[in-house]
């Protein structure tokens, strides 16, 4: 994205001389290059760069910002730039030489190190029945509590309110317990994590007044980027640098705020900074040079749904592309997905296409037409799909069944038994399956008879049956010639895997990622059409393929989420599930900061806006006969208003003097005039048809103004169906849905978003 000169907006950021500030910057505003200007005029004004400081949210955008303000400021003192966590970092050890701190070990924890203690802290903690469900299904305790621990860390209030805050399981309050058994743990072992380097600090602070004093009022400017992304205690360390003195610039977003899993919430930009700070001066960055006026319409149509926000409307400055939108009805995303790809890669780098999806799980069919195909990828996944853990029960199956698998050690097969007997777990005690596991693992060939000798005594018939089908389903892999995906498909259906799987996770979206895996992997065998051995070939081939692959960084088509994706941007993008299953995304009882409307609309708006030449939205196709949530548009589909934009800018491009527009809902007339006259469509004569009100009788109680519909009003909520409009005012809505004999009373702001009129 290249800026040839400032624009006005910008020039005035530059230009702000004393005070707080807060910038409010859409999507590819060019906030790089103001903030980079902002510092080079300031140290033109002489304030000295020891006493500026600029926090960057990640390293990547530390380092970029570096580069870009050393190619601007040449031959002078630059102010530091750092990351929350390395500021931090550097005053934990400050913290240490002042005995504020104990000193830690060296090495940060990792991520292996948290899991593996996390778990063993959590057997101790749990009773008998809870401490066999741990010990039996790892992943499903582990994830969900180290997440809570993570989150425990992004605010300041204690353990116990976190999860009283949360949608958690009666079961995970040994969550709060937990939280400070590790911490005992992890200052006995002098360790600390990435959360750490500023959770320690803050509650030193905290805890410490005169000590957090030393480090208050040292800056005459602090600038933040992407301030819509911090959270509560990076709020509270910014705040104790601040200390009462100098001045402080937020620049950012909170259209784009989308790590609430994080603690980040709109509302740190939109209010609190205000609130905190005092007398704030506010500036908008309205103009995006990343793309066009038709994706720009696109966008503000979406966004301006939102209430927590600012009142601003992106506008495409006149050097953008004219970007090009599409979307496409899809009975099969993948195979859309790669046609579009494939088209696209006639004429540009792999490189600039890129795949954002809501969820992973949508991400391995596409993955693995991709593979089949042959076109190269990146993936912003830890792993490929073909070295999910899910997929490890199919591997060692094929292994069976090709011969391969007498090949491991005996300490290697009763680990790989172990995981076949608990794949689905059998609800037998862990110690009895590790028994029949060490049992079986002495046999080298006929396996399946060594599985039915091995069946332990004293178990339930259930659970006798259970490990039986897996006997039998071996026995005939191993002395039939079969087809793979029949093999798969069976052991999945006998054993009843897909309901193992989720009583295998607390988290509905960790169970749909396992499943589409699953699923999409067997469609993938299926359509090979190869035997056992032959498909354990294959797929050891697209293993090496991989392997070879990622010696080869940034040289593919990029498959990402909508979380990773932010800060990004690319010529092509492709947003697969835009549907009324994965937009709004709101599994029940997922772990993290439950997600509403408004949240998963900015995931989908910082989606859209990472495109620069062409977006792709993919929305169902209408045609499922028993359609399921994933079949049914999205409601964002129709906020979004893709018909309306594309005849407004067919409207203007063909220099028409008016267009007729049907508008249904949505704040259109807050944004859409100003727009056109960025476009010198002012005089563009605009015709809104809005469906007919039904007469109503109005009415005065307490000062409230009322409506009463004299005719029938219908209208549909996401969530509660479809129901009859009994009456409304300024502050509520007043509906009788379907099937309820109660009137409900909703507020009027917190529904409006969620409902249509029929």
């Amino acid at each position: 994205m290249a800026i040839t000169r400032l624009t006005h907006e910008q020039q005035a950021v530059v230009a702000h001389r004393n005070g707080h500030a807060r910038v409010i910057a859409v999507a590819g505003a060019g906030k790089t290059s103001t903030l980079t200007h902002f510092i080079q005029a300031r140290l033109a004004d002489g304030v000295p760069a020891r006493r500026m400081l600029v926090l960057m949210y990640n390293k990547a955008a530390q380092e970029d910002f570096r580069v870009r303000l050393s190619g601007l400021i040449q031959g002078a003192a630059l102010p530091d730039v750092r990351t929350f966590h390395s500021l931090g970092l550097r005053i934990y050890q400050s913290l240490i030489q002042q005995g504020a701190l104990p000193a830690y070990e060296s090495k940060i924890l990792s991520d292996g190190e948290i899991e593996g203690v996390v778990w063993r802290l959590l057997q101790e903690i749990a009773d008998d029945d809870t401490r066999q469900d741990i010990l039996s299904q790892r992943r499903k305790w582990v994830e969900p509590a180290v997440a809570f621990i993570d989150l425990v860390k992004a605010g300041l209030s204690p353990a116990a309110d976190v999860y009283e805050q949360q949608d958690y399981p009666a079961a995970c309050k040994i969550f709060v317990e937990l939280f400070y058994r590790f911490e005992d743990w992890r200052r006995q072992q002098r360790r600390i994590s990435y959360s750490d380097m500023i959770y320690d600090p803050v509650m030193c602070f905290r805890s410490h007044p005169e000590v957090a004093d030393r480090f208050s009022g040292h800056m005459q400017w602090i600038l933040v980027d992407e301030y819509q992304d911090i959270n509560e205690v990076q709020q509270s360390l910014l705040s104790t640098l601040h200390g009462g003195r100098g001045s402080v610039m937020v620049i950012g977003d909170p259209d784009q705020t989308i790590y609430e899993f994080r603690g980040s919430r709109p509302e740190f930009i939109v209010q609190r900074f205000e609130q905190e700070f005092g007398q704030v001066s506010t500036y908008q960055l309205p103009h995006t040079f990343r793309y066009g006026h038709r994706l720009s319409l696109l966008a503000n149509h979406l966004i301006h749904h939102n209430r927590e926000r600012e009142p601003v409307t992106g506008l495409s400055h006149s050097s953008t592309p004219r970007t090009r939108i599409a979307l496409h009805p899809a009975a099969n995303e993948a195979a859309l997905t790669l046609k579009i790809i494939e088209d696209e890669l006639a004429q540009r780098e792999a490189s600039e296409i890129a795949v954002i999806h809501r969820v992973w799980a949508l991400c391995a069919p596409v993955e693995l037409a991709l593979l089949k195909a042959g076109v190269p990828y990146q993936l912003d996944h830890s792993q490929s799909v073909l070295e999910r853990w899910e997929l490890r029960i199919f591997w060692l199956l094929l292994e069976i069944a090709s011969g391969s698998f007498a090949r491991r050690s005996q300490s290697a097969r009763e680990e790989s038994w172990l995981h076949i007997l608990t794949t689905p777990f059998p609800k037998i005690r862990r110690a009895d399956l590790e028994a029949t596991a060490r049992r079986v693992a002495v046999a080298t060939d006929h396996f399946g008879e060594a599985l039915l000798a091995a069946i332990p005594e004293g178990i339930s018939q259930w659970q006798k049956q259970q490990l039986e089908v897996r006997a039998q389903l071996i026995a005939s892999a191993e002395t039939a010639d079969m087809k793979a995906w029949r093999l798969l498909k069976d052991y999945m259906d006998l054993t009843e895997l897909e309901k193992g799987i989720e009583d295998a996770a607390f988290s509905a979206q960790q169970t749909e990622d396992r499943l589409q895996t699953i699923k999409a992997f067997l469609w993938f065998v299926r359509d090979t059409d190869l035997n056992c051995e032959d498909m354990l070939a294959h797929w050891k081939d697209l293993l090496g393929r991989l392997k070879e692959q990622r010696r080869k960084p940034q040289q593919g088509v990029v498959l990402t989420s909508a979380h990773k994706s932010k800060g990004r941007e690319w010529d092509v993008v492709i947003v697969p599930g835009l549907n009324a299953h994965f937009f709004p995304y709101a599994p029940e009882g997922e772990f993290m900061t439950p997600a509403s409307v408004e949240s998963e609309r900015r995931l989908l708006y910082v989606s859209m806006t990472r495109a620069r030449s062409q977006l792709h939205l993919m929305a169902p196709s209408g045609k499922a006969t028993n359609p399921q949530d994933r079949d049914k548009a999205s409601m964002f589909e129709r906020e979004m208003a893709f018909t309306r934009t594309q005849d407004l800018m067919t409207a203007v491009e063909s220099e028409a003097g008016s267009v007729a527009l049907r508008v249904t809902d949505g704040p259109v007339a807050d944004w859409l005039p100003a727009y056109l006259e960025h476009l010198g469509a002012a005089s563009l004569k605009l015709t809104m048809a809005t469906p007919a009100a039904p007469p109503a009788t109005v009415s005065r109680t307490g000062g409230v103004v009322e409506r009463k519909f004299d005719q029938v009003r219908r209208l549909q909520h996401e969530t509660f169906g479809e129901g009859t409009l009994i009456s409304l005012d300024d502050s509520y809505i007043k509906v009788r849905f379907d099937g309820e004999s109660r009137v409900r009373t909703l507020s009027r702001s917190v529904v409006e978003p969620l409902i249509r009129f029929l």
